[in-house]
């Protein structure tokens, strides 16, 4: 695991100007990673998948993708359960992620909306 402040406050004496061009290059890099293992697995055993199942690209997009996206706090919350303050965490994460996902959802259904949406 990484640690940001560390690197911010022990190794870079509080230099932000020095540590936000560290900190974006290394999070580019990280999300380049991260695309490459989804394009290489993921996308290939939902592809395999749904075809196996004969499904739908919509139904596929709706059932198989969501499980691919909730496998990773599935399995975080998992191994936390066996750490000190495994279970606060989980239950943190999985508020925080709910509340974050409800809150965007709403948001941008509002905000795309061409009728006025009245709540009775």
């Amino acid at each position: 695991m990484f640690n940001f402040f560390w690197v911010l406050f022990c190794s870079l004496d509080a230099y932000l100007w020095l540590f936000v061009p560290i900190a974006l290059i290394i999070i580019f890099i990280i999300f380049r990673f991260i695309s490459m293992a989804v394009e290489e697995y993921i996308a290939e055993s939902i592809t395999y998948i749904s075809d196996y199942m004969q499904l739908s690209d919509q139904l596929a997009a709706v059932t198989l993708i969501a499980l691919a996206n909730g496998a990773g706090d599935v399995i975080t919350a998992i191994v936390a359960s066996g750490a000190d303050g495994g279970v606060s965490y989980n239950v943190g994460s999985l508020f925080g992620s709910g509340f974050f996902v409800c809150a965007m959802t709403i948001c941008l259904t509002i905000r795309s909306s061409k009728k006025p949406i009245i709540v009775s």
